[in-house]
């Protein structure tokens, strides 16, 4: 999973993938888990956007695209 500030972008914000262990796959059950932690998520507050890639025998399958919005936090 690749988070950028904006389709196109060449900048990473956020990158989860098996290698790094923020991806996880449950064989059994097919539940894929995706973590960050609290210090990854420490973004700027603004809208951004996401794919989720699945690589397999050299072919890539989108799975997931989109965006999310990141809020000014009004509590300290």
């Amino acid at each position: 999973m690749t988070v950028r500030p904006f389709a196109g972008s060449s900048t990473t914000t956020l990158l989860a993938t098996t290698a790094n262990g923020r991806i996880s796959i449950n064989t059994a059950t097919s539940v894929v888990t995706v973590t960050f932690s609290s210090a990854l998520t420490n973004i700027t507050a603004e809208t951004y956007a996401y794919d989720f890639v699945f690589f397999s025998g050299g072919v890539t399958t989108r799975l997931l695209e989109g965006k999310f919005l990141v809020p000014i936090g009004v509590t300290v």
